[in-house]
């Protein structure tokens, strides 16, 4: 044991000096157990591990068969005297695990399921080892835990089957990601499904461009289309958009032409003076993903769908200067609605438009030569051109992303906030998330996912309420900002909305 601490001492020193690189990658290998049935380890698995690892310039250190005392008293030790506040750190587990209490445990070699005490004294907590990472502000997290609890003794002293859902609400940057699904009653594993999440996570790190989200869900989704037993579990509090290796360069492209010149830049709408953005056709699929938090009935299933045609959409929520200008130029002019009460009148121009019903919404857009959005138009819009992204931002701490939970969120803003304070998305459109909720021209049905059309949906002929979307200042960032979370209503004071114009000659005429 002595001789086994003082090398993995030394295979640490430069790293403790502050030598290390910023992405560290430590894989803990438990398979000699002594008082349950050993477990056959994937060498060359695991060599493919590390090497994609290293590929992706992390700096990656293995230890292998720890008992009792080293996974209790010295793997954190050992861990911290190498990676510094604000390190990437990727922690991988091969072994036994199993749960008691609500906890997770991480058995040691020479754990016997015989004798009596309580597990969390004779087992490694990964709750536990999770919040020590965070208490001392190592960066982004990844906890991959390629483990069986399928053992007979130890099934026989846990408090539940498989492992229990991680407790991750008070520990920042962090993502989780399980060969098993939550509560799942283990089944033996054939010869080709041993190894099969650690082969996927492998391939998916050497891939050219993938980011943590694509690690995520290409795990859960390819090792269960392999695999009739396994079914990969993720959870995710990260706000970091992290890639494992550069993406590939982009393709050459065709000269470009005139019309491409024009789409290029963002648009000044000569009669509501509001700036549109070029959106292209395409596919996406909409609705809940199973990575997303909290996913409801109405959401489901997700479907693709494709938006046929391309449209102008407007940069930002409409402002109270342009809903300004349509009022005092109608015929006869129309009356401003109340102000919402966080605000002091319409003095304030550039906050966004607030308290409008639907139907004066869509009279607004039709005078600017457009109209509302559909709801698939707005969420494919929302995803920037990623179609698979989840949520934009997943975690309170994403102070210059969004506007929400009133006095409560990390923003910068306690009520409504002027338009572009925030990043855009990656069509280049403002306040998606946060600050109004916004109006679109469909009719709500809880059912509708299940029957709507796979091109161009436009939502229910008829209904008592229309479809809001993107959450507003006072919403809570865990639920209501992740892209695919529907909502209700007639309008109100933290509803808002942004036109749409077809791409067309009479569009291109007003745009300047």
């Amino acid at each position: 044991m002595r001789i086994s601490l003082s090398i993995f001492n030394l295979l640490w020193l430069p790293l403790a000096m502050g030598q290390a690189p910023s992405r560290q990658a430590f894989l803990l290998i438990n398979s000699e157990y002594q008082s349950v049935r050993p477990l056959s380890v994937n060498d060359a698995g695991l060599n493919e591990l590390k090497a994609a690892l290293v590929a992706a310039k992390f700096a990656v250190r293995e230890e292998r068969n720890l008992t009792q005392d080293k996974l209790a008293k010295d793997l954190d030790r050992l861990l911290l005297a190498a990676v510094k506040p604000g390190d990437t750190l990727l922690f991988y587990y091969f072994g036994y695990a199993m749960q008691a209490n609500g906890d997770n445990f991480l058995v040691p070699i020479d754990f016997d399921p015989k004798k009596t005490g309580p597990v969390q004294y004779r087992a490694r907590s990964l709750t536990g080892f999770m919040q020590i990472l965070d208490e001392k502000q190592i960066g982004l997290k990844m906890i991959l835990i390629d483990a069986t609890t399928q053992a007979t003794d130890l099934l026989a002293i846990a408090t539940g089957p498989g492992l229990a859902l991680p407790d991750l609400t008070d520990i920042r940057e962090i993502a989780y990601l399980s060969s098993t699904a939550m509560n799942a009653v283990p089944l033996p594993l054939s010869a080709t499904e041993s190894g099969l999440f650690t082969k996927h996570v492998s391939a998916l790190i050497r891939k050219p461009g993938t980011t943590l989200v694509e690690l995520l869900t290409g795990a859960q989704s390819q090792v269960a289309a392999e695999s009739k037993n396994l079914n990969p579990f993720y959870l995710t509090q990260s706000t970091q958009p992290f890639r494992f290796t550069e993406p590939p360069p982009p393709p050459k492209v065709a000269p470009v032409k005139a019309v491409d010149e024009f789409i290029s830049k963002d648009r000044v709408n000569s009669r509501d003076r509001q700036p549109y953005v070029f959106i292209p056709a395409g596919k996406f699929l909409m609705g809940c993903a199973s990575g997303d938090n909290k996913c409801e009935d109405h959401e489901k299933p997700q479907h693709e769908v494709t938006i046929t045609k391309a449209f102008w959409m407007g940069e930002t929520e409409v402002q109270v200067e342009a809903y300004q200008k349509f009022a005092d130029t109608a015929t006869p002019k129309r009356k401003m609605p109340r102000a919402p009460l966080d605000r002091k009148g319409w003095n304030q121009t550039n906050l966004p438009m607030a308290n409008m019903s639907p139907a004066d919404a869509e009279t607004f857009c039709n005078w600017a030569g457009g109209r509302l959005p559909t709801e698939a138009e707005w969420e494919y819009a929302a995803r920037g051109g990623k179609a698979n992204e989840i949520v934009p931002l997943n975690a309170e701490t994403a102070r210059d992303k969004a506007n929400f939970h009133g006095k409560q969120g990390n923003d910068r803003f306690d009520f409504v906030a002027p338009v572009r304070q925030f990043d855009p998305n990656g069509f280049g459109l403002f306040d998606l998330s946060g600050n109004l909720w916004e109006i679109t021209s469909d009719y709500y049905s809880k059912t509708y996912f299940a029957e709507s059309a796979k091109e161009d949906p436009k939502g229910p002929a008829s209904g008592k309420e229309w479809v809001v979307r993107g959450g507003s200042w006072n919403s809570d960032p865990k639920l209501h900002l992740r892209i695919s979370f529907r909502n209700k209503g007639p309008g109100g004071e933290i509803v808002g909305f942004r036109c749409v114009l077809p791409d067309s000659e009479e569009t291109r005429k007003l745009l300047r």
